[in-house]
Order: C-alpha cells, then sequence, then structure tokens
C-alpha cells in the first residue's frame, strides 16, 4: 500500500523542480522564465486561478495524509482505499512528475511559466516533444488525475477540472505566441505533433 503523504510529497516534488528550473534558466542562460505579460489580462486571470489550484491541490493532498476520515465527508467512497487503486494513483504520480522534469530540462533555455511579452524561446522539437507539443501540461493534468484517482471526491474533481480548463487556455496563449515567432516552422512541427500525445510522420499530418 504506498504511504498515505505520497500525493502531497509528489506535489512538492514538483513545485520544487519548477522552482529549481526557474532558477537554473536565470543563472546559466540570463533569462526570466517565470512571465504572464502576454495578453496580461487573460493571463493575470489565468496565473490567479494556477495559484488557487496549486494551494487546494496542496490542502486536498495534506487532507489525505493528515485527516484522511474528513474526507468521507467530501464525498470519497470507500473503495478508493483499496490498494489497487492507490497503486495505479502512485503511477499516474511518478509518470506525471518524470515527464514533468525531463520535459522542463530538454526545453533548456527556451523554458517558460507562462507567456512573457516577447513571446516564446526557440522551438524544441526533441525528445519528449517528438510525441507531445505540450508534455509539461500533459503532466500537470496528469498529477490532478493522480490526485483525483487517490482520493475522488467533490475537491478534487473541482482541482482536476481547475487544471484542465486553465491548461486549455494557456496552451492556446502559447501556440499562438510560437506560431508568430516561428511561423511555417511551427506549423510544421504542427502538422506533426499533437497537442497532447501522439505523432503522424505521414508527408501532410494533421493540425490539431
Amino acid at each position: 500500500m504506498p504511504p498515505d503523504w505520497l500525493p502531497l510529497a509528489a506535489l512538492l516534488a514538483i513545485i520544487a523542480l519548477s522552482a529549481w528550473r526557474v532558477r537554473e534558466v536565470a543563472r546559466y542562460h540570463g533569462v526570466k522564465a517565470f512571465g504572464f505579460t502576454r495578453h496580461a489580462p487573460i493571463q493575470n486571470v489565468a496565473e490567479r486561478h494556477w495559484k488557487m489550484a496549486v494551494f487546494a491541490a496542496l490542502a486536498a493532498a495534506a487532507l489525505a495524509w493528515f485527516a484522511p476520515s474528513w474526507e468521507a465527508a467530501l464525498g470519497r467512497p470507500d473503495w478508493a482505499m483499496l490498494p489497487a487503486w492507490r497503486w495505479l494513483s502512485a503511477s499516474v504520480f511518478a509518470a506525471s512528475a518524470v515527464l514533468i522534469g525531463v520535459a522542463q530540462v530538454q526545453m533548456g533555455a527556451s523554458w517558460r511559466v507562462g507567456v512573457p511579452a516577447e513571446g516564446p524561446g526557440a522551438l524544441v522539437k526533441h525528445g519528449v516533444f517528438r510525441w507531445s507539443r505540450n508534455p509539461i501540461f500533459l503532466g500537470m493534468i496528469g498529477a490532478s488525475l493522480a490526485l483525483l484517482i487517490w482520493s475522488p471526491h467533490v475537491v478534487t474533481a473541482a482541482i482536476f477540472t481547475m487544471t484542465w480548463t486553465l491548461s486549455l487556455i494557456q496552451v492556446r496563449i502559447e501556440e499562438e505566441a510560437l506560431r508568430e515567432k516561428h511561423g511555417d516552422e511551427y506549423e510544421h512541427y504542427a502538422a506533426h505533433v499533437e497537442r497532447w500525445f501522439g505523432r503522424d510522420d505521414r508527408p501532410h499530418g494533421r493540425l490539431t
């Protein structure tokens, strides 16, 4: 049976890795990776809600560790405590954390949190980006799904819905910025690599 602290530890690890990458990108590349200034009115709202989603996820994970009996009042079913169900959640947490970490490292100086006014960095197409145009967002959605699997109730369902919705908003803004900066190179890339997962190497590919 996975330990009760696993969801909180997984989420904290993802946050710590992201903070470390912000520092490393600034230190070695002189790039301020954190910026929500493109379409600022929309991104400012999204940034606030991202912070709310992260705080809510940490609170839900802490509740699952320190006060699991309270979760029943939120609607958690008894079968959610089954070892097989918990191991499924642990596997999704692990896969999501690894995907986020690998993608952040592979982006190098191009990694950003948000989209700054000057736009994105160089287009990254290698590694996990050969199979997903947005592996970091995919990992974040996966982490919120893992939390929902671990403890399915109204709060974790809301966190998953918020994460999914915010990811869609942010991805649209990033895709627009990438198309403006990289033009045909990005169009060709998007024609062969799916937004979330999948690759089509046919001559014309498809846009998603």
